[in-house]
């Protein structure tokens, strides 16, 4: 039997975070079932993707440079099946994957399996709309659905189609491949256990679903229209000022985002325009289509990929038009939660902790 490379593809915001952690936190139990997940210095494959499609993202690329090379030495040297992930690759060019796969697999004696985890629509068109935002996106939810529905879903230069469209991403990945070389993890709808998804996944790579895992922590969480809002105009307040990325990030998305606004629950989250959802039913049946017709291997439910919509049009929430009351509220939150952590610096440098000492030993 040939050497297996498993190559996850993405698609952004369809769990892969909270996989990627679940692998990385159980390597080494992986490993002694047969299946390799490459370490790296940052511990993710991002800087491997980034380098691979040549993508600035934020001024990281300079730091990157070589890490695919070195991904690929690390899969070549790793024993057993192994498997690489990182939902940035979902937006590969023809002449990038036609890199990356010999890359993998220079020989008969290793096999490419490709593996796209998708989502419903219903689901993602905000969710990828929030992203943007958390990465210093100003535009307004309306001009991004409208951006979106105009937009052309196959060799898009709109970003979400590039890594959202799925027969786009399979048609540009799985070209040289045996569709029973390439599967589709559908993720479960909103209520189901979240290890399902981890299950279905499992059963792809040839692990036994049921190994008691470490479980993750990192879920990516989304923030409500509220917070999210916030964010935005804040983007639109730091636009010419020169943040650096590292700033940003650390500041914005880590401390703001991530560890404090996702954890509220201040306002609804957004959801697609209700004008919008036939055109977003059509697409997700037109991909059901061509999944039955492709002949890939589909792990999960088909009906998964389909929107699930509220029975009542007006719980919709505008996310361009939030609750002022909200927005004061996850400001407030945002603003105490900065303040904690300068009094955790504070009283790290002034009353003596480790680190402190350290500094003053440093300082002479």
């Amino acid at each position: 039997m040939s050497r297996r490379v498993f190559l996850h593809v993405g698609a952004p915001k369809t769990g892969t975070t909270y996989l990627q952690d679940l692998l990385a936190r159980n390597r080494d139990l992986i490993r002694g079932a047969g299946l390799s997940y490459p370490a790296t210095p940052k511990g993710t494959h991002f800087e491997a993707a980034i380098d691979l499609l040549d993508l600035s993202w934020g001024g990281q690329l300079a730091s990157a440079r070589g890490s695919w090379a070195a991904l690929v030495e690390q899969t070549r040297r790793a024993p057993g099946d192994v498997l690489i992930s990182h939902e940035v690759l979902a937006a590969a060019q023809p002449e990038q994957i036609a890199r990356a796969i010999p890359d993998l697999a220079p020989g008969n004696d290793v096999e490419i399996q490709l593996i796209l985890t998708a989502r419903d629509l219903g689901r993602q068109i905000p969710a990828e709309w929030q992203e943007t935002v958390k990465h210093r996106g100003r535009k307004r939810y309306a001009r991004f659905v409208r951006d979106l529905r105009e937009a052309e879903q196959t060799d898009s230069e709109l970003w979400f189609w590039r890594v959202q469209s799925l027969p786009d991403v399979l048609t540009r990945w799985g070209k040289e491949l045996p569709p029973e070389r390439v599967h589709v993890v559908t993720v479960p709808q909103s209520g189901h256990d979240p290890m399902l998804l981890w299950r279905r996944f499992a059963t792809v790579l040839g692990l036994d679903p049921g190994l008691t895992l470490q479980q993750a922590e990192r879920a990516n969480e989304s923030m409500g229209v509220a917070e999210t809002a916030l964010i935005r105009r804040l983007n639109r307040r730091l636009k010419g000022r020169s943040i650096p990325q590292p700033v940003y990030a650390a500041v914005v998305r880590d401390l703001i985002v991530h560890q404090t606004l996702a954890g509220l629950d201040l306002s609804s989250r957004a959801g697609v325009p209700p004008a919008i959802r036939p055109f977003v039913d059509e697409v997700a049946t037109g991909w059901q289509r061509w999944l039955a017709d492709s002949g890939v291997d589909v792990v999960g439910d088909p009906a998964d990929l389909l929107p699930v919509w509220p029975a009542d049009e007006e719980q919709w929430s505008d996310p361009d038009d939030p609750d002022p009351d909200a927005v004061v509220d996850a400001a407030v939150a945002a603003l105490t939660r900065l303040v904690e952590r300068e009094t955790e610096r504070y009283r790290e440098e002034h009353q003596g902790g480790p680190i402190s000492r350290l500094r003053r030993v440093w300082r002479g």
